[in-house]
């Protein structure tokens, strides 16, 4: 399995990844193009596609930050849920950007309680930290997500590291800025 850096509309798996990305999430967790394309020009930034044998098969979104890196974004197609293609991407990225930090929705169903196990098999770690995302359109409110982390659960400087570059970098490419995120 390939990951191929997208740095802008041109990029090949372009459209995929962005059809992925707006089936896979929620509105109020996802950007508006414009700005996902702003975001796309920062270095810290990697909007991978997930590609195998010349297939789009995923997207990997994440931030690379001294002392920390965040999964913001991650799906596989429909198709191939289930069939260890996450758990393969997963598996080869967290080794070489550890610390890797992600959230999840509270487990209150099936669907999320299942999600949070497919994580804790890979070894990642629910974190205890009280943790709101802000959204990123206007419209909606901060919402409470689960912290996970791999290989362990983070320290109190970790999540504090991580809590930093999520306000003041991650979201800098919102329609919420980082004006109105004071103000909350």
């Amino acid at each position: 399995m390939d990951r191929i850096r997208m740095t802008g509309p041109e990029s090949p798996y372009y459209r995929q990844a962005m059809e992925l990305y707006a089936a896979g999430f929620s509105l109020h967790e996802q950007r508006r193009p414009e700005e996902q394309i702003q975001a796309m020009r920062d270095p810290a930034f990697h909007c991978d596609a997930l590609v195998e044998s010349g297939t789009f098969i995923g997207l990997l979104f994440y931030w690379e930050a001294v002392g920390v890196t965040y999964v913001e974004h991650f799906a596989v197609v429909e198709a191939l849920r289930s069939s260890g293609a996450g758990s393969r991407a997963l598996a080869a990225f967290c080794p070489a950007h550890a610390p890797v930090v992600l959230e999840i929705d509270p487990p209150v169903d099936a669907v999320s309680t299942r999600r949070k196990g497919f994580y804790q098999r890979l070894g990642f770690a629910e974190n205890s930290y009280a943790h709101r995302h802000p959204p990123y359109r206007t419209g909606f409110a901060p919402h409470p997500l689960v912290v996970m982390s791999w290989p362990e659960a983070l320290s109190p400087e970790a999540y504090s590291t991580f809590s930093r570059m999520l306000s003041h970098r991650v979201m800098r490419y919102a329609q919420v800025g980082i004006s109105q995120l004071a103000a909350t």
